[in-house]
């Protein structure tokens, strides 16, 4: 009895460790969506800013929240848009939140679907579990993990993977198409390959509804009406959007259409690099292919034993989501070229081919096995299986490695966005609103303080160009948030100016740099915004032995036109974003005009 208490302990212990792993990918996304998400609406997450003022006006119609924008009807998410940003004063990092709940549920769906499907023990499930979790929370996604927005691009995964694990489910064949129309619906009007849903999930309840051909035939007829509605509906005064290119561009140049559908599906393991991707993700993509012709022709084969073809059909809907979604952007997209098709965007398309195909492989191997006739090759499959799976694993950390660089950019970027938000009013910085921001700068300007208003931008847009001394005195004078070095100026009659700035509560670099000069005694204008702080200063990191001070140096050219008297006194200020604050940098130079 120890013995055997010893190895059941043992066991355990393994399925603790294995769990632990399997749900540590979801924990390292989150964490860093935590470090590298900053509360700033961004692009498209502007197109929103009117519904707020139209809500609040009690003008807000259906025709707002079904509206097109570029090829998508995005009604349930902006739904959840508008409610969240009342209740949470459009913070956009509880969109992201939204996000990785709908990846969670995705994962959680994927695993009680490999439960049903995949034979063998839990470490085994938990293994694969593993590895999936690892592409499904996988870094590459950066972009739609940090752009609130971008809830719109899980919510079609999301219901999918909810839809077939109700198919294989103990529901009756009524609940299952009833809930499974409800979700389709859902998924069409979030995104614009929502509408595939139908086509991967329906054939899967065909399969696992068999009762339907028989006495419930009405079921097929309801779910065909509702779909029918859905897309009728969608493309009811469809426009394509004009700035996209024409859907012929693969025809006229079908090498070029085949290569982007190919890196397409190879981008969520192509290295993140984007020279080294275009390289690697075509070749990928075509291995991932052929990997699943070579599944079907097996499918084919033993298409008549049904535990196999029920096992698989599951995992082929999926692969069919990956693979239609790269067809439908290929046509629509390739037009940009072929390095668009390595976009972050996209991954959380073209990643599920992958993941299907694991299920698919581990269901084949296991099926092999249980063949007596193929049982000397069972050495060769499993040499196969852990070669493909270290293939999986070593892409997968490097193009992690390469997507969290660009993350730990993509926050200093959103920072200097958050930055020109604040003071679109009181300085002239069109071009990094442009650039940063949103490039619409009229309809920019109107919306942020229109939801500025409604108290909807923390912290608040800046509404006066003055700084008053008295009000910063309750800054901490000990701590160095750097210093305003030297001005010169230029052969063309402009002014150089220069320095270093860091915010010590964050240990970082200042987001941005605030140029003054005096007016009266403790009170200083704001005359413009330095954006460039990205020059290294090894003098101050050792200074102050924080090499994330590294790259605090900054510079800016000015042309100084303020009508003030021969000799004015300029003043530097460091700017922390997120809280409002300005720090007074130390030393202040005279300028002579």
């Amino acid at each position: 009895m120890k013995v055997h208490s010893k190895f059941l302990n043992k066991d355990n212990y393994l399925k603790c460790l294995f769990f632990i792993l399997a749900i540590l990918p979801a924990l390292c996304i989150g964490f860093l969506i935590n470090v590298y998400s900053v509360n700033v609406p961004y692009w498209d997450q502007w197109a929103i800013a009117p519904l707020f003022e139209k809500f609040h006006n009690g003008s807000l119609g259906f025709s707002d929240l079904i509206a097109q924008h570029n090829e998508s009807r995005k009604f349930f998410p902006r739904l959840v848009f508008i409610g969240l940003g009342f209740l949470t004063g459009w913070d956009v990092r509880y969109e992201m939140l939204i996000i990785f709940l709908l990846a969670s549920i995705v994962s959680f769906n994927l695993y009680r679907l490999s439960n049903l499907t995949i034979q063998g023990s839990l470490i085994k499930r938990l293994s694969i579990a593993i590895i999936t979790n690892l592409l499904i929370f996988a870094p590459i996604q950066w972009e739609n993990w940090l752009w609130g927005i971008q809830v719109v691009v899980f919510v079609p995964i999301a219901c999918i993977t909810t839809c077939l694990l109700i198919a294989y489910s103990q529901l009756s064949s009524k609940s299952k198409f009833f809930l499974s129309i409800c979700l389709c619906t859902i998924s069409t009007f979030s995104y614009a390959n929502g509408l595939l849903s139908w086509v991967v999930v329906y054939p899967v309840l065909f399969v696992k509804c068999q009762d339907i051909f028989s006495n419930k035939k009405w079921l097929i007829l309801g779910s065909a009406f509702a779909f029918i509605t859905n897309t009728v509906a969608y493309f009811y005064n469809y426009k394509k959007p004009s700035h996209h290119p024409s859907f012929s561009e693969g025809l006229v140049h079908p090498v070029h259409a085949i290569n982007y559908f190919l890196s397409f599906l190879g981008a969520p393991l192509g290295l993140g690099n984007r020279e080294t991707s275009l390289i690697i993700s075509p070749l990928i993509g075509l291995a991932l292919i052929l990997i699943l012709l070579a599944s079907c022709i097996y499918l084919v084969r033993f298409v008549k034993e049904l535990p196999l073809l029920h096992s698989i059909v599951v995992w082929l809907s999926i692969a069919t989501y990956s693979l239609i979604s790269a067809i439908i952007t290929t046509s629509g997209r390739v037009g940009f070229g072929v390095e668009q098709s390595l976009s972050s965007r996209y991954t959380t398309f073209s990643v599920y081919l992958t993941i299907s195909l694991i299920y698919i492989v581990v269901i084949i191997y296991d099926d092999i096995r249980n063949k007596s006739f193929l049982s000397n090759y069972t050495k060769l499959q499993y040499s196969s299986m852990s070669f493909l799976t270290a293939i999986i694993l070593i892409l997968h950390l490097l193009t992690s490695i390469q997507a969290i660089i660009t993350m730990h950019d993509v926050r200093k970027d959103r920072l200097l966005a958050k930055s020109c938000l604040e003071f679109i009013n009181v300085l002239p910085i069109n071009e990094c609103l442009k650039e940063k921001v949103f490039p619409d700068l009229n309809h920019l300007i109107k919306y942020a303080n229109a939801i500025d208003k409604l108290g909807l931008l923390t912290p608040p847009l800046v509404k006066n160009s003055i700084i008053e001394q008295t009000n910063q005195d309750n800054q901490v004078n000990q701590k160095d948030y750097g210093w305003f070095d030297t001005i010169t100026k230029n052969p063309d009659g402009s002014y150089l100016a220069s320095g270093w700035a860091v915010l010590p509560d964050r240990i970082e670099p200042a987001d941005c740099v605030i140029l003054t000069y005096e007016i009266a005694g403790g009170r200083f204008r704001m005359f413009s915004l330095v954006t460039d702080i990205k020059f290294e200063r090894a003098d101050v990191a050792k200074a102050l032995n924080q090499s994330t001070y590294l790259k605090s140096g900054w510079r800016k050219s000015f042309d100084f036109v303020e009508d003030t008297s021969s000799s004015v006194k300029l003043v530097a200020w460091a700017f922390d974003t997120n809280t409002g604050k300005y720090f007074k940098l130390k030393g202040n130079n005279m300028l002579q005009k």
